[in-house]
């Protein structure tokens, strides 16, 4: 059976030529899938558009057959030495003959590479033809970034992107947009485009493309929220929103942020601390980020989490269902959330 894999080491092998005959690829992390499939693409056909043109059938799982797929394989390149038949949704192709591709597995044609991608999840290895692919493909998984595996990304994307990354930026914009990948890649590029020459990212560049939001904004809204400080939550959120920030983002942070003192309260009660604080939470592990989730968990008041809630899926209707403008309906959850966080007592001595 051909070993799983994670697809680190895919780019270094199309860079030296290594194209396998038959790839998988699948997973819930789209945009490195996506990114792997375009790499694929070119190690095959290179930047030639008339190779494209000519030896590239692109085929849908659900409207093909094994067959169909197979004859296109088979099919001699023009103009160029090899075509790529790209599967996508191959979860969905039709199953009428395993035995045909088994074959097809056993002597693959010299001159074609076959690229299925699956959608989102896992395809089902009961299947004949997957169990096939696992025994004969190159089969890899893409599942999303977690812990320090985001902030390395976007350091690698920066270098990718001809540019850099100050630390502190890369904190920033892990919190501005987590493990959105697409989002990430979207705001380094633009941010070296800002940055111009210097091809350096940094917290000053990051307040510019981003706006309030990047530079820790939502870290001082929840603050503030969280100390009763009622006039400078508000302030504070006009001024995101007057930033560009999109009404319902604001709320997935601010929800985020709730999520991340509720949780850290009980971990820190169990005696987490640091940097396992900070991974157990998916808070890059910087001492200066840290020292503000540290503070901001301590004055968050016991039994208070479970109103919290209630005010935010509250919101979250309330900007779904059209109830409202969208900045009063934030302006009103910040005081309501000041009103039910923001009081003082009830903090345990182990948390302190």
């Amino acid at each position: 059976m051909a070993p799983r894999s994670t697809g680190d080491t895919l780019p270094a092998e199309l860079a030296k030529g290594k194209v396998a005959p038959v790839y998988l690829l699948y997973g819930d992390e789209t945009f490195l899938k996506e990114e792997a499939a375009r790499g694929i693409r070119a190690a095959v056909l290179g930047s030639s558009d008339a190779a494209g043109a000519w030896n590239l059938n692109v085929l849908e799982g659900s409207s093909c057959s094994l067959v169909d797929i197979l004859d296109a394989a088979r099919t001699l390149p023009m103009f160029a030495s090899r075509r790529l038949v790209w599967v996508k949704d191959a979860e969905r192709i039709r199953e009428s003959d395993p035995e045909a591709l088994a074959r097809y597995l056993e002597a693959p044609a010299e001159a074609s590479c076959l690229l299925l991608t699956a959608g989102s999840g896992r395809p089902d290895f009961r299947k004949s033809i997957f169990r096939l692919l696992q025994r004969s493909a190159r089969v890899i998984e893409y599942t999303p970034l977690k812990g320090p595996a985001v902030s390395r990304w976007i350091r690698a994307r920066a270098r990718a992107l001809g540019g850099d990354i100050d630390p502190t930026a890369a904190s920033l914009l892990e919190l501005h947009a987590g493990a959105d990948l697409f989002r990430l890649d979207q705001e380094t590029r633009k941010a070296l485009d800002f940055a111009g020459p210097a091809a350096r990212i940094t917290p000053e560049v990051l307040s510019e493309t981003l706006g309030a939001a990047a530079a820790g904004s939502l870290f001082e809204l929840a603050e503030h929220a969280a100390a009763g400080r009622i006039e400078e939550a508000v302030a504070l959120l006009r001024r995101i929103l007057a930033d560009g920030e999109e009404p319902p983002r604001v709320l997935f942070l601010l929800a985020r942020q709730v999520r991340t003192l509720i949780l850290g309260r009980a971990l820190m009660l169990a005696g987490a601390r640091g940097k396992e604080l900070a991974l157990a939470l998916g808070v890059p592990p910087y001492p200066f980020l840290i020292e503000k989730v540290e503070r901001q968990i301590r004055a968050f008041p016991e039994g208070s989490g479970e109103q919290a809630v209630r005010l935010l899926t509250r919101a979250d209707r309330a900007l779904k269902g059209g109830v409202g403008r969208p900045e009063r309906v934030l302006e009103g959850l910040v005081l309501d959330l000041a009103g039910a966080v923001g009081k003082p007592g009830g903090v345990p001595e182990a948390i302190g």
